[in-house]
């Protein structure tokens, strides 16, 4: 189902940092590689958004090139991830957990798009492939959805889309269980089983 995108490879990331807010290449590629290991990304967005660089001697190509392929990187994670906790899920609210944390991926990805040192013109470039992975991913979805005659999946995916990426779910949403408001789960009603596979 996720064969139109591929990951990137990636070598092994340099583990030493600054704490000040990048302000030369070196020290925004120290940051990028920091963020690239993925277990402390909340701090490294916010000295990314702090960040500054002059754009000469080469440096624009370069800069852009390392945000690209992270933001690749990441898109390519969120599809693998997807696509193993969809397999996983054995009911509803499994699968709208699965959506609200690929939603959340998204948001991540989207932010590290609109970082403020990028030109204009490269953070759109960036953002229109987010949006473009999230409206193909959804639409892939939605095509698998259509299996499932009970018309459930559909309306799960629909009411969960991958698409409302800029609007993310609260970080509790993803540890708790689902209201049924928000999985649409009639009182009363079995919960389906194998829903994607």
């Amino acid at each position: 189902m996720w064969g139109w995108l591929r990951r990137p490879a990636s070598g092994p990331a340099d583990t030493s940092h600054t704490e000040a807010a990048p302000q030369s290449y070196a020290q925004w590629s120290t940051w990028l590689d920091r963020l690239a290991q993925g277990d402390d990304d909340a701090r490294c967005l916010a000295q990314l958004h702090q960040g500054q660089l002059s754009w000469s001697g080469g440096v624009a190509p370069l800069f852009v090139e390392r945000i690209s392929t992270e933001v690749q990187r990441r898109l390519g994670l969120c599809a693998e991830r997807l696509t193993r906790n969809l397999r996983l899920g054995a009911d509803e609210s499994l699968v709208v957990r699965a959506l609200l944390q690929a939603r959340h991926e998204l948001a991540f990805i989207h932010q590290l798009c609109l970082l403020p040192a990028v030109p204009e013109s490269t953070r759109s470039q960036l953002g229109a492939e987010v949006r473009k992975f999230a409206e193909r991913a959804q639409q892939s979805l939605l095509d698998t959805a259509q299996s499932d005659r009970s018309g459930r999946l559909a309306s799960l995916l629909r009411h969960n889309a991958l698409t409302r990426y800029a609007n993310p779910p609260a970080q509790n949403e993803l540890h708790d269980t689902p209201a049924p408001t928000t999985v649409e789960t009639a009182a009363g009603a079995p919960r389906r089983r194998n829903i994607l596979s």
